[in-house]
């Protein structure tokens, strides 16, 4: 990718900021609403299952593909071409829906693609965005960019989701293809940087350009052979698949070891989301505190602890605490270690070395709640708890050592051999 264009960081991250605003209240109120249409279109519960299971198999088929398509092309572009994606599909779901046609295997479809879209606009909106802001903001940028998603997807998109789905079986979804439609409006007037042009047939520098399959290799390779980008992505794999294990069993702990009804678990869920969305705002300033390393092991710490706390205990006040904490540290993570790889990752990689994180972030969740859920039917869910704060607590030691060993971590800018 070129970086000689000229950006306007103000005007470009505030587009992505509504964008992104945008389109996490319409994907919060699709979680809510696409289970409920499944239930009550479908009649069984394994098709719906299978639904649900199709909007995240993108993430394990084409995160690496995506990732090589956000650096052979225009970043924005990508993301609006996601966006009509996924509008024209919850477009014409509900046109199949009042047709009366909506079976399996067109919501099946209508999912897998819906996820298709999402893996696409996130590969290329990660790589976007330090183009648009300066290299010193970037973590107060990513906190921003995290704390809307989160309050729009998960506070208010699916609480609206699920209301409105009462209200008409096609409002949510209708409303989700507008976000869309509006998200690719804002998308348009960013001014970002251009792919690197193709060389003049003929001239001297003329070269066939890599096949995809090898960008592919390539990105693999860059994030392997880094050793903090690899205990980076192997840390947000543990992370992730600890974390959805336990959203797993969550229910379970609710009802069967605090004894509370429907309506707290969904107050609980609220709880982490909260703690989300202070840990996202927070972010940039205790790093600039403390700095980067206490702040990522801290986190770390900080969820392992609170899985222990919540297997020792069945009281609701600490579990509901420790949710809280387990959403703060979560996110301060993530925004720490999303522009820590921004920075040392170079432009023409981005899109390549974000896939292949995402792959193995995401690969690994759902192997996480098939373990914890095991463990939890033979302990209990406090034990499946228990066992993820220890598996946290000692993936500290690892990512410890590769933030310590590697000067890039307090030095912010890319070495010479990552500009070229």
């Amino acid at each position: 990718m070129s970086t000689d264009t000229a950006v306007r960081p103000a005007s470009g991250y505030h587009r992505v900021i509504g964008a992104a605003a945008s389109s996490a209240i319409g994907d919060g109120m699709r979680f809510a609403a696409l289970p409920l249409l499944s239930t009550a279109v479908l009649h069984d519960a394994f098709q719906v299952s299978a639904v649900t299971a199709a909007t995240t198999l993108p993430w394990l088929l084409f995160a690496l593909p995506a990732g090589a398509y956000a650096d052979r092309f225009e970043r924005r572009l990508l993301m609006v071409l996601a966006d009509l994606l996924r509008a024209a599909v919850l477009v014409l779901t509900v046109v199949l829906l009042a047709a009366d046609r909506l079976t399996f295997w067109p919501l099946l479809t209508a999912a897998f693609l819906l996820g298709v879209g999402e893996v696409l606009f996130d590969c290329a909106s990660f790589a976007l965005l330090p183009s648009v802001v300066p290299e010193e903001r970037l973590e107060s940028a990513n906190g921003r960019l995290f704390a809307v998603q989160t309050i729009g997807r998960d506070l208010l998109g699916q609480v609206v989701g699920g209301v409105l789905f009462t209200v008409g079986r096609t409002v949510p979804l209708l409303i989700d293809a507008v976000s869309f439609l509006v998200s690719a409006v804002l998308l348009r007037g960013i001014r970002g940087p251009a792919p690197d042009p193709e060389p003049e047939p003929g001239s001297l520098a003329e070269k066939p350009r890599p096949r995809l399959l090898a960008d592919i290799r390539e990105g693999v390779a860059f994030v392997l052979r880094d050793p903090l980008l690899r205990a980076l992505t192997v840390s947000a794999g543990v992370i992730n698949a600890v974390y959805l294990g336990q959203i797993a069993v969550f229910v379970i702990l609710v009802h069967d070891v605090l004894n509370l009804p429907d309506s707290a678990y969904g107050a609980l869920l609220a709880a982490g989301a909260v703690g989300g969305v202070i840990g996202s705002t927070v972010a940039s300033r205790l790093t600039t505190a403390i700095g980067r390393v206490p702040a990522l092991v801290g986190g770390l710490a900080t969820m392992g602890v609170a899985g222990l706390a919540v297997g020792a205990t069945d009281r609701v006040w600490v579990v509901s605490a420790a949710y809280c904490a387990t959403g703060f540290a979560l996110m301060v993570w993530n925004v720490v270690a999303v522009s820590l790889r921004q920075t040392i990752i170079p432009d023409r990689m981005l899109g390549r070395a974000t896939g292949v994180y995402r792959l193995f972030a995401w690969g690994t969740m759902p192997l996480g709640a098939l373990v914890f859920g095991r463990v939890s039917a033979s302990a209990g869910p406090r034990a499946a708890f228990a066992l993820g704060g220890v598996v946290t607590l000692l993936t500290c030691l690892p990512i410890a050592y590769a933030l310590l060993k590697d000067s890039r971590v307090t030095d912010r800018r890319k070495t010479p051999e990552d500009a070229q």
